[in-house]
């Protein structure tokens, strides 16, 4: 199958939708095909199970659920628990995800992004974030301040055409991120 633009950020979507899972919320293999494809991304059954074997080496206890509603899930997370802190999310996937919840006390952050992505972008951060437009060609999105793997992964998966505004500090530890990417691949 030809890969698709969004391809290297498949992972990084996958993980986002399971972070909104529970046992009481499953997902199927064919609404992660599908919600995949809503990002613009065409993936096959097998890679999905090759990226939950990645997932699970990072920490996210992936679970299977037999039966007639079943699907996929994380363990140890219900609907009705959800995310509310980071720190909860440690503990409940095994690794840091910040929810839009978050009660960390951070500065929110705000980021600048073309009218083109706005749609990735609501999906992304979900209806927490409060989103203003900026003229015909952009949106400003403002929410709780993320500074983690995901996020920045994510965050170099849409381009150029989205930047952090505010915190500057984050902004700094964004382009550190990118900096040790671009140093583990020089010299290659």
């Amino acid at each position: 199958m030809a890969k698709s633009h969004n391809q290297k950020a498949k992972i990084l979507f996958l993980a986002q939708m399971l972070r909104e899972t529970g046992e009481n919320r499953v997902l199927t293999m064919q609404e992660i095909l599908s919600r995949l494809n809503d990002y613009g991304i065409q993936a096959e059954r097998k890679s999905i199970y090759d990226d939950f074997e990645a997932l699970r080496d990072f920490g996210m206890d992936i679970t299977f659920k037999r039966g007639r509603n079943g699907g996929y899930y994380v363990a140890g997370q219900s609907l009705a628990e959800g995310f509310s802190t980071a720190e909860e999310t440690e503990t409940e996937a095994g690794t840091v995800f910040f929810s839009a919840e978050s009660d960390s006390g951070k500065k929110p952050m705000k980021l600048l992004c073309s009218a083109g992505l706005e749609e990735q972008a609501r999906q992304y951060f979900g209806e927490r974030a409060e989103y203003k437009n900026k003229g015909i060609d952009g949106i400003s999105i403002t929410t709780d301040q993320r500074n983690d793997p995901m996020f920045f992964g994510w965050l170099t998966a849409m381009g150029s055409e989205i930047h952090i505004v505010k915190p500057k500090k984050l902004a700094q530890a964004y382009r550190e991120y990118l900096k040790s990417i671009v140093r583990e691949y020089k010299g290659l």
